[in-house]
């Protein structure tokens, strides 16, 4: 009988099949029947792979950013190197420098094992912090004051958002903008201005005091006027301008 001696390339995670010859005898005759046995090559080690990327970006955001988590969104991850990683591994993660944490953003992700950076490689993704912002329900014209109705609280994606946007309909009562808005638009605190207590022509009190005298006047807005700032105003009897403190709607104050 002649030795026979069977080689093959195993690689790994393949599944092989060894056919292990027996003899079967049957009378004076000598013969090969082929039972099957399964053997599965494996390797703990497996390759980092987009979800693990996600999750670690993820558990980074959250706690070096005040964004709760279930306002963050990690996607489009790109790995260019191929990672290993072994049975046992732990990481490290640094964003790369100015790093926004909004948008397209790039980190360094070092892989440890056995207590040493066993290999790095750059991680992108893009990150979304979803927040809450006012926008127009509607198209809305330059100088309007904004009622109710004009606005709604949506959800934006941050990196999408203007600066000094608003977030609360507190901060809009009573205001009006200062341009043409069409709907969708998001609020922001350079587009909207106090409308004026007063108009350019209208007729207002004027109140000069002390503290011992108080004298009162009518007078003439020579411009609009609004909250806390100063106007020009014509004191109808002296007929003299004056600058003036707008107090309320019907009112402003001399320094005296």
């Amino acid at each position: 009988m002649k030795r026979i001696y069977i080689t093959a390339l195993i690689l790994i995670g393949m599944m092989i099949t060894l056919s292990i010859p027996a003899p079967v005898y049957s009378g004076q005759a000598v013969g090969w029947a082929p039972p099957t046995e399964k053997a599965l090559v494996q390797d703990a080690s497996r390759i980092l792979s987009a979800s693990d990327a996600e999750k670690i970006i993820k558990e980074y955001v959250v706690k070096h950013t005040p964004w709760d988590e279930d306002r963050i969104k990690v996607k489009n991850i790109s790995i260019p190197n191929r990672v290993i990683l072994s049975s046992e591994w732990d990481y490290q993660i640094t964003p790369a420098p100015r790093a926004p944490m909004i948008g397209r953003t790039a980190f360094l992700l070092d892989i440890i094992s056995a207590g040493k950076v066993a290999q790095s490689s750059w991680v992108s993704a893009d990150i979304e912090i979803e927040v809450d912002v006012v926008l127009t329900s509607r198209s809305l014209k330059g100088r309007q004051v904004i009622t109710e109705d004009d606005i709604y609280v949506g959800k934006k994606d941050l990196s999408d958002l203007p600066a000094g946007y608003i977030y609360d309909v507190k901060n809009i009562a009573g205001k009006r903008v200062k341009r043409f808005l069409s709907a969708n638009t998001p609020l922001t605190e350079d587009i909207l201005e106090d409308p004026p207590m007063f108009k350019r022509g209208d007729k207002v009190f004027i109140v000069a005091e002390s503290e011992t005298l108080k004298v009162t006047a009518m007078g003439v807005a020579g411009e609009d006027g609004y909250r806390g700032k100063q106007v020009k105003v014509t004191n109808l009897q002296s007929k003299k301008e004056v600058f003036a403190d707008v107090v309320d709607g019907g009112t402003v104050s001399v320094r005296w």
